[in-house]
């Protein structure tokens, strides 16, 4: 009976195939930071499982998954309870940067299928008549050569006149970055901890020398600074060569205190804020454009009405 009920859980040999799915590795990293984070909060030797939505654009059989965020949840009894209130402001916050884009389904890490997934299942069909399950197999990681990503839809079927549902798995979704998450992916791939041996990002090393290198410069004027205050009160005898070379030296630092620099630093900082400004206008007229549609809508709906009265 365990391994029947084990079978109607997945269906390796559904109509999966029929969606077109591409996933964006920022889905991905949110997912692997999301479990990361509890791993570490978790106790000992314990393996937490996460769980959160999914979310991007759908257009019929076309899905483009493009990010996701976590999901509250309490354990009632052995079943997984979505915390609703939390996942419709969450959708609300989503839709207003994205108005496009769609709850497409929820993610969680495990091992494998379960029955328990298709109660949480459903309790996303409230948001998506057919939600997607991504599995991210977090026990497949260390050993695994692909991507230990599963994706499953939703089916019914009549099995002995009864109906059954079953997680029917996706085969052929594809990993589709933009630019950014290309150049970002890459980053987080190379980079290495200080004193390994293997090729890692170059970013941080250019970015640690030139942090070195401010610090030496910042530094070296604290104590030419400190030699010319001691030179000017009489402390220390005057060195005419020494002080020639200090005016070489501070001659090849650039000086941000010129008109020219305040001139152009000016224009900027009006450019900046003019944009704001223009931004602050086209919202406020967006805002007074749908007060005047509104205003006109309930008037011609007044005005049908009255003509209806005095009609009869």
């Amino acid at each position: 009976m365990a391994a029947t009920k084990q079978q109607a859980v997945v269906d390796k040999e559904g109509t999966g195939a029929a969606l077109n799915i591409s996933l964006h590795p920022l889905v991905i990293l949110n997912i692997s930071d999301h479990f990361t984070r509890q791993k570490v909060l978790a106790p000992k030797n314990s393996v937490p499982r996460v769980i959160g939505v999914l979310f991007g654009l759908q257009s019929g059989r076309n899905i483009e998954i493009t990010n996701s965020y976590e999901l509250l949840h309490t354990e009632v009894e052995g079943a997984t309870i979505i915390d609703i209130d939390f996942l419709n402001s969450k959708q609300s916050q989503y839709k207003e940067v994205f108005p496009n884009g769609d709850l497409l389904g929820w993610y969680s890490t495990g091992s494998e299928c379960k029955t328990s997934d298709l109660k949480i299942h459903q309790q996303f069909v409230a948001f998506n008549e057919s939600p997607l399950y991504l599995l991210l197999d977090t026990v497949a990681c260390a050993v695994a050569r692909e991507l230990p990503i599963y994706i499953y839809e939703s089916e019914l079927r009549i099995v002995d006149g009864e109906p059954v549902n079953f997680f029917s798995k996706v085969s052929n979704f594809r990993i589709e970055p933009e630019v950014a998450e290309r150049i970002a992916v890459d980053h987080v791939a190379h980079t290495t901890t200080a004193g390994s041996g293997s090729e890692g990002s170059q970013l941080p090393t250019q970015l640690a020398g030139m942090q070195n290198a401010i610090k030496m410069l910042n530094m070296r004027l604290k104590i030419i600074k400190a030699y010319l205050e001691s030179t000017q009160k009489g402390e220390l005898p005057k060195d005419h060569a020494l002080l020639r070379q200090t005016v070489g030296i501070i001659n090849l630092i650039p000086a941000i205190d010129t008109p020219k620099f305040k001139e152009e630093f000016l224009n900027e900082y009006n450019d900046a804020l003019l944009v704001t400004y223009l931004s602050s206008i086209t919202k406020g007229a967006n805002v007074m454009n749908d007060l005047v549609d509104r205003y006109n809508l309930a008037y011609d709906k007044q005005n049908r009405r009255s003509r209806g009265l005095g009609f009869y």
